[in-house]
């Protein structure tokens, strides 16, 4: 297992990016990182580095051993998390450390006792975060393997299997499902993709689907309780983007639109997503990570309420 601090990113350019996850240096593509220039001899270096094919999807090279157990820890409060990390066909290793911040960031604004869903919840990094608060965590993700993965982290974390409830479900048909049944949760946390499928084949498309999610979700959620937040990787689904899907899913919901603070905190000339406003409105910004340089990497955008 890495310490906290060995996670991160070491270094991008030429379209890709240098990581230490876990104590291994692994080198990724990363879109975002055309046109800048490397900066680190450390990429020859590199145990593992993931190749894209067209016709494939991709491959991973490995180039020296990786060790039988491979997880990264992650500080949350006090705290720390688990996540195992195993090479995915995708280019995935189950750990996003652009969303360390958010996880953090959870764990301090969620209460006790809180109902809190996450959903597109993939390996478990904000579940873990919210249920090491103390709340009540529905996961729901539509891959048995993220979830095998997740409930593996939640043991490694020394979390109690009373905390989190985990659901092999379409995302979009869990939540009207709720809603039918008349339950009613603190907030929530959702992480979509640009598009995806649910276990019975359901389409999901982030253009399409989101808004109406989001609205679904005003419903299901009690907006003076608990808090929002919803990230994308999605070029698209800028801060901004994200920030208004929010509050118009509240307004339809019959909310005090008028009392929320509705903000970018990150416009496209700044480098830095996280240098926050004391605000008790949505809060949005970009997901990124600075590398040894200095330099930051901009992988989505956030938006949240708190």
């Amino acid at each position: 297992m890495s310490r906290c601090d060995d996670d991160r990113l070491v270094d991008s350019g030429a379209g890709r990016k240098l990581e230490q996850l876990g104590g291994i240096l692994v080198d990724r593509p990363s879109p975002a990182a055309r046109g800048v220039s490397r900066s680190s001899p450390l990429w020859s270096d590199a145990a593992v580095a993931f190749q894209s094919h067209c016709e494939s999807g991709g491959e991973w090279i490995i180039r020296k051993p990786l060790p039988t157990s491979w997880s990264a820890s992650v500080a949350i409060g006090a705290q720390t998390i688990t996540l195992g990390l195993r090479l995915a066909p995708s280019g995935q290793i189950g750990v996003f450390p652009e969303q360390f911040k958010q996880w953090q960031w959870l764990h301090r604004v969620v209460r006790p006792g809180a109902r809190m869903l996450s959903l597109f919840a993939h390996t478990g990094g904000a579940s873990l975060a919210m249920a090491a608060a103390g709340a009540h965590v529905i996961h729901v993700d539509a891959s048995r393997q993220a979830i095998a993965t997740a409930k593996a982290n939640a043991k490694a974390s020394g979390l109690t299997e009373t905390s989190i409830q985990w659901a092999f479900d379409d995302v979009p048909s869990f939540v009207a499902r709720q809603i039918r049944r008349g339950r009613t949760f603190d907030g929530v946390v959702l992480d979509p993709p640009s598009w995806g499928h649910g276990p019975k084949g359901e389409a999901f498309a982030i253009d399409r689907d989101l808004d109406p999610l989001l609205r679904l979700l005003a419903t299901v959620c009690d907006l003076s309780r608990g808090p929002w937040l919803i990230t994308s990787h999605s070029p698209q689904w800028n801060a901004v983007r994200l920030s208004s899907a929010i509050a118009n899913a509240i307004a339809d919901a019959g909310s005090t639109i008028n009392d929320l603070c509705v903000q970018s905190l990150a416009p496209v000339t700044q480098p830095i997503s996280q240098s926050l406003s004391s605000s008790s409105g949505i809060e949005s910004g970009r997901l990124e990570c600075v590398d040894d340089a200095g330099r930051p990497l901009e992988f989505g955008a956030f938006a949240r309420r708190g």
